[in-house]
């Protein structure tokens, strides 16, 4: 699968394994759009597959660690892990006094979860669909019907909800 996504193609960046068949174990490179041979950064994954969790250790060139940039390609790499749906959670960390790393991590969607040692430790977590609204809507529609099918529409209702959180656990039970 993960050879038809690649490389990852960002607004600035391309990204892109050393080994397509080693997706996990091997090191990508971070280069620019408009010139591939400009190398600016390099990751790798650890523990990937590991309760669902994959940890990302990125290096950057100061030169473009801004926020922007850097939001830019945690983003696109936390994209690509999502696709997979085996993996839920992409934890990386960085040290606390860079201020350029925490607002690309912070922007690009992770969430501070500990400090330990001059250390902080970010995690994004892989979103459910946020269909639910649609769902019960769907459930309580279908709900009515049946509800002024028998002429009761309390028995209507009650099955609405129940049809519409059915439906909703279906469909997001694969995600």
């Amino acid at each position: 699968m993960g050879d038809k996504l690649l490389p990852l193609v960002t607004r600035h960046f391309l990204i892109q394994p050393q080994n397509v068949d080693k997706l996990w174990e091997e090191e990508w490179s971070v280069t620019l759009r408009d010139d591939a041979d400009k190398k600016v950064g390099r990751f790798h994954f650890e523990e990937a597959g590991i309760d669902g969790e994959v940890t990302l250790l990125l290096d950057i060139e100061p030169a473009y660690q801004k926020p922007s940039l850097g939001a830019e390609i945690y983003s696109a790499i936390a994209s690509f892990v999502f696709k997979f749906q085996e993996l839920k959670v992409v934890r990386t960390s960085c040290r606390h006094e860079d201020d350029d790393l925490v607002h690309s991590l912070e922007k690009a969607g992770y969430v501070r979860r500990k400090n330990s040692d001059g250390r902080d430790f970010y995690s994004i977590t892989k979103q459910k669909t946020s269909w639910t609204g649609l769902y019960m809507i769907l459930g309580l529609v279908a709900g009515l019907i049946i509800g002024i099918t028998i002429s009761n529409l309390w028995v209507g209702t009650i099955s609405g909800i129940i049809i519409g959180t059915v439906i909703g656990y279906l469909i997001d039970k694969k995600a």
